[in-house]
């Protein structure tokens, strides 16, 4: 079964499984590697020393710790896009975030993320 889980402000498809009574929670590769990036980027917002080296356990770590200590959930930092789209393609992009309950920047962060995970493969 597919479903999106909020790892720490960061929507999560993933696949729920159940084996002999034991829910088992699959999350692609991919998405490991974007909710990575997403946490690296989060967390100095929320005083976490990180690096691009840091592993994902411990990244998973500091946002556990660091939303014990909020009132609320982490959020990714919000951007302003230095450029405008045409206005069809911006209405495409303000539906296609509403129907995932993600703003319009987030969306796009995700499409780049993943398209740079593509490009990252192809090259090793």
């Amino acid at each position: 079964m597919k479903y999106s889980i909020n790892f720490f402000g960061y929507n999560v498809d993933c696949k729920l499984r159940i084996e002999d009574e034991v829910l088992h929670v699959d999350i692609p590769e991919e998405i490991q590697r974007s909710l990575k990036q997403y946490l690296i980027r989060v967390l100095p917002k929320y005083g976490r020393e990180v690096s691009s080296e840091s592993s994902l356990e411990t990244l998973v770590g500091l946002a556990l710790e660091a939303e014990k200590t909020l009132d609320g959930r982490m959020a990714e930092p919000k951007l302003k896009l230095p450029y405008e789209f045409q206005p069809e393609i911006k209405e495409k992009l303000i539906k296609a975030a509403a129907l995932q309950e993600i703003s319009a920047t987030q969306l796009l962060i995700r499409i780049i993320e993943k398209k740079y995970q593509e490009v990252i493969r192809l090259e090793e």
